[in-house]
C-alpha cells in the first residue's frame, strides 16, 4: 500500500515525542502553554484518531533554523498533527480562512500558528514574524495550497517558501544558514482500515548549497532552491506506485463501465454498448493529484473499490451456485425446503444431544477421519461398535431413570435421529444455504449498487471540484 524505497532512505520509526536525543532537542525550551498543549493533542490523537509515527530519512533536520514544506493541503487539524509530531517547536503557517472562529483562533494563538492572507495586506508582517522565527533557530511548517497539482513545477507555495528563506537569509547574512525539508503525510480518512497516521520528514535542501558564490543573484538563488525543493517533493513517500495506480484505475473504469451498462440495460431499446468507454482525462488527473497530495484518501478510496468487488465475486459466485440447482428457481420448492429447515430443527437437535458423546468418542480416536490409510471396512465396524457401545450405555440409563417403557421408546429414537441428523446437516449445507442466498440476493444486489453509487459520487465529486479550480489542469 504505501512504503518507502530502502535504496534512498533510511527509514527509522518512533512514536511522537521519542525519536530526539537529549543531545537533538531543541535549545530554546518552548513556552509551557505550547508543551501543555502539545500533550494534550497527543493523548488526543491517540485515543481519538490513531498512532502518529514519524519517519525520516538519513539526513533529517532536527534543530532550526529551517522550513518543513508539508506536501499536503492545509488544515488546522493538520497544523496540530504537526505540532503533536514532532519534539521540536514549529510555527505552522495556515491562511486566515482556515482560523475562522473563536476556538480556532484560541488554538492557533496556544499553538503558535502564523496566520496569512496571500491576497492581502498583511504579507510583509508575515515575512518579518517569520524572519524571527528562524533568527531565534525555530522552525516554520509551511503547507501545499489546495489548488495545487501533481505536475512538477506548478507549486506557487513552494516558490513563495522558497523567497521568504532567501529573505531570512537576506536580511541576517551569514548569521543564518536556513534549510528547507519536504514532509509528507499519510493521514488515514474515515473508515479506512489503516491503524497509523505516518509523517516522512525528507532530505533537507540548503541555500548555500543550491547557490553559487558570487555567480548568482537573489532571484536566481530563489529559482534554484525552489527546483531543488520541487524535485525532492515531487515523489510522495507514500504514494501509489506507477503499477497500483494503473491497476486502480483500471478497476476504477470497470466500475463505471459496469454502472454505465446497468444503467443503459434498464432502459427500453437500448443497443449501445459501454464496452468503448474510458475514464476521462480529469478523472485520471484528479487521482493522480491525490495520490501526491493526500495519499490516504486514494488508499481510501482503493479499499472501497476492492470491499465493493469482493461483494460483487461473493454475488457473482452465489449466482452460480444458484444456477447449477435449477430446482430452487421455484417458489414451491424454496418454501418446502424452509419449511424442513425450521421444523426439522428440533429433532436435528435432539439427534446432536444424543449422539454428541458418539461423536466427541469417534473424533478422539480419529475414526472420523475419511483419510484413513487401514482398510475401511475395519474403520466403519469400529465407528459401527462405538455407536452400539454408546446407544446401550443409553437406553440403560434411561431405563435406570425413567422405566423401561421410556427406554423402549427412546432406544429406536437414537438410529432415526442420527440418520436425520445426517440428513439435515446435508440441507443445511446443499439446500437452506442457497434457499438463504436466493433470498437476499436482490438485497445484497442492492447493497452493491449503493456502494458503486457512493464510490462514483466521491470520485465524481473530486474530479469535478479539481476541474472547476483556475489552473488546475495545466
Amino acid at each position: 500500500m504505501t512504503g518507502l524505497n530502502p535504496e534512498s532512505n533510511q527509514e527509522q520509526a518512533t512514536e511522537a515525542g521519542e525519536f530526539l536525543t537529549p543531545s537533538n532537542r531543541e535549545t530554546v525550551t518552548a513556552p509551557l502553554g505550547y508543551r501543555l498543549v502539545r500533550v494534550l493533542l497527543r493523548l488526543w490523537f491517540g485515543l481519538a484518531l490513531r498512532k502518529i509515527r514519524l519517519l525520516y530519512s538519513e539526513g533529517h533536520v532536527t534543530t532550526g533554523p529551517a522550513i518543513f514544506f508539508v506536501h499536503h493541503p492545509a488544515s488546522l487539524v493538520d497544523a496540530m498533527l504537526m505540532v503533536a509530531t514532532f519534539e521540536q517547536r514549529v510555527h505552522c503557517l495556515l491562511q486566515e480562512n482556515q482560523l475562522v472562529g473563536i476556538w480556532r483562533r484560541l488554538v492557533a494563538r496556544a499553538l503558535e500558528i502564523v496566520p496569512f492572507d496571500v491576497g492581502g495586506q498583511g504579507w510583509d508582517r508575515v515575512v518579518d514574524a517569520c524572519c524571527d522565527v528562524l533568527l531565534k533557530r525555530g522552525i516554520l511548517v509551511a503547507f501545499e495550497e489546495p489548488q495545487a497539482t501533481a505536475l512538477p513545477g506548478k507549486s506557487r507555495q513552494i516558490h513563495r517558501i522558497a523567497n521568504l528563506a532567501a529573505e531570512a537569509e537576506l536580511r541576517h547574512g551569514e548569521e543564518l544558514k536556513v534549510s528547507l525539508s519536504p514532509v509528507y503525510l499519510f493521514v488515514p480518512v474515515e473508515h479506512s482500515q489503516s491503524r497509523e497516521t505516518l509523517v516522512f520528514q525528507g532530505a533537507p535542501v540548503s541555500i548555500a548549497r543550491t547557490s553559487t558564490q558570487g555567480r548568482t543573484g537573489p532571484m536566481e538563488t530563489v529559482r534554484a532552491v525552489a527546483s531543488a525543493l520541487e524535485g525532492s517533493s515531487k515523489e510522495n513517500a507514500f504514494r501509489l506506485n506507477d503499477v497500483d495506480l494503473k491497476v486502480f484505475l483500471r478497476d476504477l473504469e470497470e466500475v463505471f463501465r459496469f454502472d454505465l451498462a446497468e444503467d443503459w440495460g434498464a432502459r427500453k431499446n437500448w443497443k449501445q454498448q459501454a464496452e468503448g468507454f474510458v475514464l476521462s482525462q480529469k478523472v485520471v488527473e484528479w487521482v493522480e493529484v491525490v495520490n501526491a497530495l493526500h495519499p490516504g484518501h486514494l488508499v481510501a478510496l482503493r479499499e472501497a473499490l476492492e470491499t465493493y468487488r469482493e461483494n460483487q465475486r461473493r454475488k457473482a459466485l452465489a449466482a452460480m451456485e444458484i444456477e447449477r440447482m435449477p430446482g430452487l428457481n421455484s417458489r414451491a420448492r424454496r418454501l418446502v425446503v424452509w419449511l424442513e429447515s425450521i421444523l426439522g430443527f428440533p429433532v436435528a437437535l435432539y439427534g446432536l444431544l444424543n449422539h454428541a458423546l458418539i461423536w466427541t468418542a469417534l473424533a478422539s480416536t480419529g475414526l472420523l477421519k475419511r483419510d484413513r490409510s487401514g482398510d475401511k471396512a475395519f474403520a466403519w465396524a469400529g465407528r459401527i461398535l462405538v455407536a452400539l457401545a454408546f446407544y446401550s450405555s443409553q437406553i440403560l440409563l434411561c431405563d435406570h431413570l425413567l422405566g423401561r417403557a421410556a427406554a423402549g421408546y427412546y432406544a429406536p429414537s437414537l438410529p432415526m435421529t442420527g440418520i436425520y441428523l445426517w440428513r439435515y446437516h446435508w440441507l443445511l449445507r446443499h439446500r437452506t444455504r442457497l434457499a438463504f442466498l436466493k433470498w437476499r440476493a436482490s438485497a445484497q444486489a442492492e447493497t452493491n449498487r449503493q456502494m458503486r453509487a457512493r464510490l462514483i459520487k466521491q470520485i465524481s465529486d473530486g474530479a469535478s471540484a479539481y476541474a472547476g479550480v483556475p489552473g488546475a489542469q495545466a
